[in-house]
């Protein structure tokens, strides 16, 4: 076997494999190898899904920690020489900025947290293990950042789509959090290697372990520009100027809260486009909120993670006419309509829906008795470019088939890009005086699993049989209507009397009163046609809701000049008031506590125990709506380490530290039982320990990595968050995850008058191998940075056709 050694035990046999800290808990002697692999490898691998649940937890305990705010006075105005600011009393803004620095905070916490389970497996194993050297945690270090240097930069590349690429914006830091990285393995080779071959002395430990708190201040010294070009303006002012807590979002945020009138401006925008209820532009403005915010990499990795196991998605789900409306809004701009022409863009057919929606032509027809057979049109609309099948059926009313009309099942087929088709009905004259009877017709679909098919809003046909052959008289349904503001639209009810003989038609206009069109509603006028045997028809209005508390308005609709001898009857205008919402407060209330709800359902962490434990025992996290079959068995395998961990105190107690200092505990717990997984695994197959963690140990734990660093590329403009979190984490896991095990090592040999020894085999040739492969990945970055072939990105996916290149 790889590791030469066996474990004793009081009677029998010695084991084949040793012992670990704390594992194996059974004696395992008498089971077969073939057993124990299969068992040991389910067994590493599921602590390996536990552990990045945890880390997720531990990392929620930091964004807790880091996203701690002071309130701040702007200047809303500078002086002309622009070299000082002058506040103004009257009118003080206050924003709310974060007490951490961004670039501090991703070299300490936030790269503590990803790198966690590595480094404390490492410190672990050699303070476990009586502070003698051990290959598992050195070489888990060095498999992790060749995954993150090689494997996740590639990734990252291959995860944009065509016509992208990001850059790095911020090249200083990049450059200096790299270097270190990269001079951190050289210093690892010299000591191993050079200095002091096969003996780590206190000095080089000390100066290892050190190099981590030098690093933070260059890297804070760089992003504060204090080598640079000295600002124009004082920049304390400027850096609060451009966002470091999003002032982006000061469309809907006012002081770290939503402001109400800035809330308005955007439910009214989004109101614009029709169907839009209160419910659906709360949530617009939710992920309009959340979208804008600057998310780290942490914020992608956790996502990520609770992606894999079946957890609460932390992005926003719209529905399908949701995520269209939004997608314009951010084609569009802030306000998600043309600002100049204040009108909200046109949707087109196919963008409306993806179904073919099917329905009759108009919701009631009359005929005469004696009319034999007659058509009825069924026109389909959204998408034509696919096949459509509906059923019609009858049902009777006081009309009964087989004595007034023939009984109808009939298949209907659209073809692609078919709008129109008609069905034939047979009345049955019984030559006797009946009074009016009516029967229906039904729609219903026809399911098949390649067709999208929906039935409209006249899915439902009122067929009325009448013995009278005139043309009719056109008159509105009623005299008067009442409509609320916030409904969006009010239908109007015209209907056809006193015959229904041949197709005739007749014109509307709107009539201003309290109520302005252009104001108040769309107004103007029209003409509403009734095809031969039609009787009603609905006039649909649209009101405005300018959402300002106001009296009631109202506005007349007026009929006039008909055709094919239909005459207009004693009902010919209508008036349609417009009634203010009972309490305009109270919508308006409404609203922010639905689109507070809809910005808590997606907070990184819950406030409570219950909301934590209801969360981790639920799919998707409570979110039944968008859970997938993949969902469901993603939480079935994750669902132990999730209720566990949810007892873990929320990230409310004590601002998140105790959060912190349990899960930290936990991961220490979790990285100890999987070295010894890791470890009695490789010997039972027959692999060293270095072998082991650079492969299954290191891909398992920067597996979450990967899928976080791939959706921060694609969701930010720029390569920052990804490269500069890589580099960082390389550099922490090195002086942090080497430095401080190989100190107190060291510092303990020291004290014992004894030299901490390190077989150079041991690391010496993975550090060489890493170091020559890193040089070469920073080389080919750098290079398709300054060609003018990848147009200056270090992430970019092109192909070729006959055209050219795509980038």
């Amino acid at each position: 076997m790889g590791h030469g050694n066996t474990s004793s035990y009081p009677w029998g046999p010695n084991d084949v494999c040793p012992g670990g800290l704390i594992l194996p808990i059974l004696d395992e002697r008498l089971w077969p190898i073939k057993v124990r692999v299969a068992v040991y490898l389910f067994t590493l691998l599921y602590f390996l899904l536990g552990i990045s649940i945890v880390a997720d937890v531990f990392m929620t305990a930091i964004d807790k920690i880091t996203s701690h705010t002071k309130k701040v006075y702007l200047a809303k105005e500078l002086k002309p020489n622009g070299s000082d600011v002058s506040l103004r009393p009257d009118q003080p803004e206050v924003i709310e900025v974060r007490i951490w620095n961004p670039t501090i905070a991703n070299l300490t916490l936030m790269a503590l947290g990803t790198s966690s389970p590595e480094i404390l497996l490492s410190i672990i194993e050699t303070v476990g293990h009586h502070f003698e050297a051990r290959k598992l945690g050195p070489n888990i270090i060095v498999g992790s950042a060749a995954f993150n240097l090689l494997i996740i930069t590639s990734l990252c590349t291959l995860s944009l789509g065509l016509n992208e690429k990001r850059r790095i914006h911020d090249l200083k830091v990049f450059l200096v959090i790299g270097a270190f990285s990269f001079f951190a393995y050289i210093w690892l080779l010299l000591i191993i290697e050079v200095i002091s071959p096969n003996v780590i002395e206190l000095w080089e430990a000390a100066a290892t372990f050190l190099l981590f708190p030098i690093l933070m201040f260059f890297a804070y010294a760089t992003d504060q520009n204090w080598c640079g070009k000295s600002t124009e303006h004082n920049t304390h002012q400027l850096d609060l100027d451009l966002g470091q807590n999003g002032t982006k979002n000061k469309f809907i945020l006012n002081n770290g809260k939503i402001d109400k009138e800035n809330l308005i401006k955007f439910v009214k925008n989004v109101k614009k486009y029709s169907g839009i209820t209160d419910a659906d532009a709360a949530k617009l403005a939710a992920t309009k909120l959340i979208d804008s915010t600057h998310r780290g990499a942490m914020w992608y990795r956790i996502g990520a993670v609770r992606r894999f196991t079946g957890g609460k998605q932390i992005e926003p789900v719209l529905e399908d006419h949701l995520r269209q409306v939004y997608d314009v809004i951010k084609k569009n701009g802030e306000n998600g309509y043309d600002t100049l022409n204040h009108k909200p863009p046109t949707l087109s057919q196919n963008d409306e829906t993806k179904y073919a929606i099917i329905e009759f032509h108009a919701p009631t027809i009359a005929v005469n008795e004696n009319i034999g057979r007659f058509p009825v049109t069924i026109w389909r609309h959204g998408n034509l470019n696919t096949k459509a099948t509906v059923r019609v059926d009858s049902i009777n009313g006081t009309a009964k088939e087989g004595e007034d009309f023939v009984k109808v099942k009939e298949i209907v087929e659209f073809k692609e890009n078919e709008e129109e088709k008609e069905i034939y009905i047979e009345i049955l004259d019984d030559n006797k005086w009946e009074p009016d009877e009516e029967f229906f017709l039904r729609l219903s679909v026809v399911h098949h699993k390649d067709l999208s098919v929906k039935l409209g809003c006249i899915s439902i046909m009122e067929v009325t049989i009448i013995d009278n052959d005139e043309p009719g008289i056109i008159s509105f349904g009623k005299r008067g209507l009442l409509v609320k503001e916030s409904t969006g639209f009010v239908e109007v009810p015209i209907v056809r009397t006193h015959g229904s003989d041949s197709e005739v038609s007749v014109k509307w206009k709107t009539i201003d009163e309290s109520a302005i069109s252009g104001r108040d509603y769309v107004g103007g006028e029209g003409e509403i046609i009734f095809k031969d045997k039609e009787v009603a028809k609905i006039l649909r209005v649209e009101i405005i809701n300018d959402m300002c508390p106001e009296k009631d308005e109202c506005f007349e609709i007026k009929l006039f000049e008909t055709t094919g001898g239909a005459r207009i009857g004693n009902v010919n205008r209508i008036a349609i008031t417009i009634s203010s919402d009972d309490d305009f407060d109270s919508v308006v209330d409404r609203l922010m506590l639905l689109t507070n709800i809809n910005i808590h359902a997606l907070e990184l962490h819950r406030q409570t125990w219950a909301e934590q434990i209801k969360t981790a025992m639920t799919v998707n996290g409570g979110d039944l709506t968008n859970a997938t079959t993949l969902t469901y068995v993603l939480h079935f395998f994750s669902f132990f380490w999730k209720v566990v961990f949810a007892f873990i105190p929320p990230a409310a107690v004590f601002s998140g530290w105790l959060r912190f200092f349990t899960s930290l505990t936990l991961i220490g717990v979790m990285a100890t039982i999987i070295g010894d997984l890791a470890t009695i695994f490789g010997c039972l197959i027959g692999l060293d320990d270095a072998v082991t963690a650079i492969t299954i140990v290191a891909l398992g734990m920067s597996l979450p990595d990967i899928l976080g660093a791939c959706m921060v590329t694609r969701a930010e403009t720029h390569a920052d968050e990804a490269m500069i979190h890589i580099a960082g984490s390389i550099a922490v896991k090195v002086l942090m995850g080497v430095g401080l095990p190989w100190f107190i090592s060291a510092l303990y040999h020291y004290s014992h008058g004894n030299l901490f020894e390190i077989p150079s085999t041991r690391i010496g040739f993975n550090v060489l191998l890493y170091s020559v492969m890193a040089i070469l990945a920073v080389t080919v970055l750098m290079v398709r940075r300054n060609t003018a072939v990848n147009e200056n990105s270090e992430f970019e996916l092109v192909t070729k056709s006959r055209e050219g290149p795509y980038r």
